[in-house]
C-alpha cells in the first residue's frame, strides 16, 4: 500500500468514524427543551453531558429533567453539572446491574441506587423478570426507602412480592397504603410489614426451586 493509498485510507476511516457519532451529537443538540436553559454555559455544559450520555447508549431524558429542575432552582452551572455527572454514573451502574434495556430501568435504577437499595437487590429483580420492564417495581421500591423503610426489609418485601406475581396495581397500592399509613404516623417498617402481608394474602406462595428450574427458559 503506497503512503498516499494509506492517508486516503485513514481519512475515509475517520470520515466514517465522525459520520457514526453524528446522529448522537445531533439528538442532544437538537433537544429543543435545551432552549428553556437561557445560561449559555449552562446550556453548553448540558448539551455536552448529553452528547456523552447518548454517546454510550444512556437515555437523555432523565438527565435533562435534572438539568431542567436545577434551572428551576436556580442552582449554579457547577451545581447542574455535578448533579447530571452524579446521575450519569448511577445509569451507568444500573446498566451494569439491570442491563442496558429497556431504557426506563435504567433511570428508575439510578433513582434506586441512590436512595440506599442495595447493588444485590437490583441483580436479583432482574433475574426475576429477565425479558420485561421492572421500572413500576423498582419505582415502588424506591418509594418505600424514601418514606424511611429499610432498604434491606423493603427489597425483600419487593422481592417476595416479585416472586409470588403481585401485579403492579397491588405493588402500586401497597407502597400508596404504607405512605399513608406513614403520614398517619405509623412507623414506616411496620407500616410495609402490616400492608404487605395483607397483599401476600391474596397470592399464591412463591415457586419452589424445583418448580424453577422445571421451567423452559
Amino acid at each position: 500500500m503506497t503512503k498516499h493509498l494509506r492517508v486516503l485510507t485513514f481519512a475515509a476511516l475517520a470520515a466514517i468514524a465522525s459520520l457514526a457519532t453524528l446522529p448522537l451529537a445531533r439528538a442532544s443538540a437538537q433537544e429543543p427543551r435545551l432552549s428553556l436553559i437561557k445560561d449559555d454555559a449552562t446550556r453548553d455544559v448540558v448539551r455536552s453531558l448529553l452528547g456523552r450520555a447518548a454517546s454510550v447508549g444512556l437515555p437523555t431524558d432523565p438527565l435533562l429533567s435534572k438539568a431542567l429542575e436545577g434551572v428551576a432552582k436556580r442552582a449554579t452551572t457547577k451545581s447542574i453539572r455535578a448533579a447530571l455527572a452524579a446521575l450519569e454514573k448511577r445509569m451507568r451502574r444500573a446498566s451494569d446491574l439491570l442491563g442496558p434495556n429497556p431504557p426506563e430501568d435504567l433511570a428508575a435504577g439510578a433513582d434506586a441506587l441512590y436512595v440506599g437499595v442495595p447493588d444485590k437487590t437490583l441483580r436479583q429483580m432482574r433475574a426475576m423478570a429477565p425479558r420485561r420492564s421492572i421500572a413500576l417495581e423498582l419505582g415502588v421500591l424506591t418509594e418505600l426507602v424514601a418514606r424511611q423503610v429499610p432498604p434491606k426489609q423493603a427489597s425483600a418485601m419487593v422481592l417476595d412480592l416479585m416472586a409470588r406475581g403481585a401485579t403492579g396495581a397491588q405493588l402500586t397500592a401497597l407502597s400508596s397504603a404504607v405512605q399513608a399509613d406513614v403520614a398517619a404516623g405509623i412507623k414506616p417498617d411496620l407500616a410495609l410489614d402490616l400492608r404487605g402481608r395483607g397483599v401476600m394474602s391474596l397470592l399464591p406462595p412463591p415457586p419452589s426451586a424445583a418448580t424453577l428450574q422445571g421451567r423452559p427458559r
